[in-house]
């Protein structure tokens, strides 16, 4: 993100980061994070997406950060599934509206919503201290309907918003088992967003609605993170990451606790 929250994201990853390392013992040669049964927690996560939406010649950003109650499931053999859902806030700012009565462009607080997502983990292959996994995840949120008065005319107005994305990414992940209760991983994954935003505007006697959307915008992203378990029961996850485009970097973060069952 572009403003002060992303000073505080930066600290808490740094904060657990730390704290991960910390936990490591001088010597160890198994990985003791695999969720054997079942495992529940709470997760921040936060997102951006630059994007040029269909239409439109010049680009702009999604921003997402979502709270979500997450549980994971074990399944053998280091085979983890994930099930969350939560709350959403959608940033849509620089997005404009050209087709309605009056042209607009969203300068709004984000969208509030709702998220569901799933993500499974399941390993390929081990090579001494490292062991490759397949990842994949998808998330979806749907928001809230928002309406806005149109002030400054003569006949009293109003707009209504309406939005929902979904994003893909599968991907290899690398991970380092020479700490015992900390497992660091490198992951690349191909991502792949869906978004539409449906703007419906009434001014007097004049009414319209135009729907915006980003049918397959398609990214890489390259992430660090660490699964450290702080006791036989309690783990904290966090990973960052950055997706390159043309002219710039976006980001990814997450931020978690769970409680093994």
């Amino acid at each position: 993100m572009r403003d002060g929250r992303g000073g505080i994201r930066g600290v808490l990853a740094s904060l657990a980061l730390g704290v991960a390392i910390g936990l490591a013992p001088a010597q160890a040669s198994v990985a003791g994070l695999k969720v054997e049964s079942l495992a529940a927690g709470l997760f921040y996560e936060n997102l951006s997406r630059t994007v040029v939406w269909k239409g439109d010649t010049a680009s702009s950003k999604i921003q997402a950060s979502l709270i979500t109650a997450r549980a994971e499931l074990g399944f053998g053999k280091g085979v983890v599934v994930g099930l969350s859902a939560g709350l959403a806030l959608t940033d849509f700012k620089g997005l404009t509206f050209t087709s309605l009565p009056v042209n607009l462009q969203y300068d709004a607080p984000p969208l509030k919503g709702f998220c569901l997502g799933a993500e499974a983990v399941a390993p390929l292959v081990k090579l001494s201290e490292f062991e490759i996994s397949g990842t994949g995840r998808v998330v979806y949120s749907f928001g809230m309907s928002k309406t806005w008065p149109l002030e400054g005319f003569a006949v009293e107005g109003k707009a209504a918003g309406n939005s929902s994305w979904v994003e893909a990414a599968l991907g290899p992940r690398v991970s380092y088992l020479f700490f015992g209760r900390v497992l660091p991983y490198l992951e690349v994954s191909a991502r792949w967003l869906g978004a539409g935003f449906e703007m419906t505007e009434t001014l007097g006697d004049l009414a319209g609605t135009e729907t915006k959307r980003v049918r397959g915008d398609f990214s890489f992203s390259v992430t660090l993170g660490v699964d450290a378990t702080v006791t036989d029961r309690v783990a904290i996850k966090a990973r960052g990451g950055i997706l390159p485009f043309a002219g710039g970097v976006d980001s990814l973060l997450s931020l978690g606790v769970l409680y093994k069952f």
